[in-house]
């Protein structure tokens, strides 16, 4: 919806309430030259407080022009696109095989037996880590290709090789996808461990383990190289351990792949960088509101989630922090806009 659209859409809105509004409403709000009343958009810098536990106050801290309200929108939409894009998909993959067997370990040590399904939880979870190597690649390829630059594509196409000739754990966590697709079960042997922690009579410990079944792996139509490699070790190979060398390996890769693919990510975090310094470190929030009609409210709220932050602090060598008092989400709580001009 355009400006125009909105205040026109606000102003009728206005006009039908102001007649029942309370004195000192319709004393706050603002009158053109004319002494008629009328609205107006704002886009304003705004931070919270916490005054009590659980609680939010919001805080506008200064108006923005429509320029510095739309390079601050392309800027989160720059950022976002780096940590929100399918390239981000290997981090959450990983977390969740390690939640999963961070919820297994916890199992050993309060029951006598881990729940029936888990075993089938940790499959999946390596499953959909694998999936997520392969897709990662997948799509960052084809974003290169989108470019049409063709010594970047070499440069892409390089990178990820070199990761998967160095890297044993990536290189088969990557080829099991295959294994998987085309069916075939029981890759994997979980051996589960639980004892009483060493001078205790009560607090218990475990370890858990993912071996992969050798057997059945180089039996599938994964890639020939990498089956004949398992064929060939002697050891047991833990895919929880070679699934952190995997994750390694990606991260390394991607620090060297989102700047060439996200290349205004980097500019977009210092523009907000500047926001964050406003507000002596803390994360900015970005309102656009209608002042003057107490119906209307919030138009957009533009913001950064907890990795959108990490992100920008860390292009300029910070480390976010966040208060244990803060809400999860200050978002659930909607801001109080003046209706008359700002001072802070």
């Amino acid at each position: 919806m355009t400006d125009e659209a909105d205040i026109a859409t606000a102003t009728a809105e206005l006009a039908e309430v102001i007649a029942d509004m309370p004195a000192h409403q319709r004393a706050a709000v603002p009158t053109n030259d004319a002494g008629k009343p009328q609205v107006e958009i704002v886009r304003a810098l705004y931070q919270y407080a916490n005054p009590k536990p659980g609680e939010v106050t919001w805080i506008e801290v200064r108006e923005l022009s429509i320029a510095e309200w739309e390079a601050v929108v392309a800027a989160h939409a720059n950022v976002y696109r780096l940590t929100r894009g399918l390239d981000a998909f290997p981090s959450f993959a990983w977390g969740d095989l390690q939640n999963a067997r961070d919820e297994l370990l916890r199992q050993l040590r309060e029951q006598t037996w881990p729940n029936e399904w888990m075993g089938q939880l940790i499959e999946h979870r390596i499953l959909n880590f694998s999936t997520a190597l392969k897709l990662y690649h997948a799509h960052v390829t084809a974003q290169v290709n989108r470019i049409g630059d063709g010594e970047l594509k070499d440069r892409v196409a390089s990178a990820f090789s070199e990761t998967y000739d160095r890297n044993f754990g990536y290189r088969l966590i990557y080829s099991m996808r295959n294994a998987f697709q085309h069916g075939v079960r029981d890759l994997l042997s979980l051996q589960m461990t639980a004892r009483l922690a060493k001078g205790s009579e009560a607090d218990r410990e475990s370890e858990v383990h993912a071996y992969l079944k050798k057997d059945a792996f180089a039996a599938s139509r994964s890639n020939a190289t990498v089956r004949q490699q398992v064929r060939d070790m002697d050891d047991d190979i833990d895919l929880f351990e070679l699934g952190k060398d995997a994750f390694a390996a990606v991260e390394m890769l991607h620090a060297r792949l989102a700047p060439l693919i996200h290349p205004g990510a980097s500019a977009a975090a210092r523009l907000i960088t500047q926001y964050i310094k406003e507000l002596d470190g803390e994360r900015p929030h970005f309102h656009e509101y209608i002042r003057g009609l107490p119906t209307k409210g919030i138009l957009g709220t533009t913001t950064l989630d907890r990795v959108g932050f990490d992100y920008v602090v860390k292009q300029v060598g910070g480390r976010a922090t966040y208060d244990a008092g803060s809400p999860p989400d200050v978002l659930a709580v909607l801001p109080n806009y003046p209706t008359s001009g700002h001072s802070r």
